[in-house]
């Protein structure tokens, strides 16, 4: 009897283990972007982030406001499809906080302020599956 117990037990134990580790893999931990803007670059801190979840902050280090947009490439890299996510306008010397959500894919950031991407703010941005 004791030693069914212990094998039910050990049996309940592993069965939970696995069942934490599945919840716990499925949502892996958010990413960190860093953009830096200034006239006439867009910088991002990486060039690629894993899908799902990210903590963005653009830096304005410049003297007119900028602010960043992200719109889908496709496979000849041209922008498709709507903006997908935003950080708002920030004024020079200022940082701003969103928070995204995009799935695996090749993206375009950019600046939306008024001949901005014409002059150069913008970058690329790959998503890899999580």
């Amino acid at each position: 009897m004791r030693r069914v117990l212990l094998v039910c037990a050990c049996a309940l134990a592993c069965v939970l283990q696995l069942a934490g580790s599945a919840v716990a893999a499925k949502k892996p931990a958010p990413a960190n972007l860093l953009i830096y803007a200034q006239e006439w670059s867009l910088w991002p801190s990486r060039t690629s982030v894993p899908a799902g979840t990210i903590y963005v902050q653009l830096w304005n280090r410049g003297q007119d406001a900028h602010d960043t947009w992200v719109r889908r490439l496709n496979k000849a890299g041209q922008m498709v499809g709507p903006v997908l996510e935003k950080v708002p306008v920030t004024l020079p010397g200022k940082i701003s906080q969103a928070t995204w959500h995009l799935k695996a894919g090749r993206y375009e950031l950019f600046c939306s302020m008024p001949g901005h991407m014409k002059l150069g703010m913008h970058a690329k941005l790959t998503v890899t599956r999580s």
